[in-house]
């Protein structure tokens, strides 16, 4: 009796892995919203009047210094 219950879990449990295993890699390969370059966020921020002129350059500066360092690999 036991090894039925214990088949059954195990086999339940196979699918609730394999199910959520398809799921994560339908939202990931298929994301609902495109992803946003960080540029145009502070653009569209800027645009909107959420900052003012000084913080828009201090992020961009910011922003770009970041993606210098990311091109330069580590010794």
């Amino acid at each position: 009796m036991m090894w039925g219950l214990a088949h059954w879990l195990w086999m339940a449990g196979t699918w609730i892995i394999a199910i959520a295993a398809v799921v994560w890699a339908v939202t990931t390969l298929f994301p609902t919203q495109p992803r946003r370059d960080p540029q145009q966020v502070l653009d569209e921020r800027s645009a909107c009047g959420e900052l003012d002129l000084g913080e828009y350059r201090r992020c961009c500066d910011e922003l770009h210094t970041r993606a210098r360092r990311s091109d330069h690999p580590r010794a």
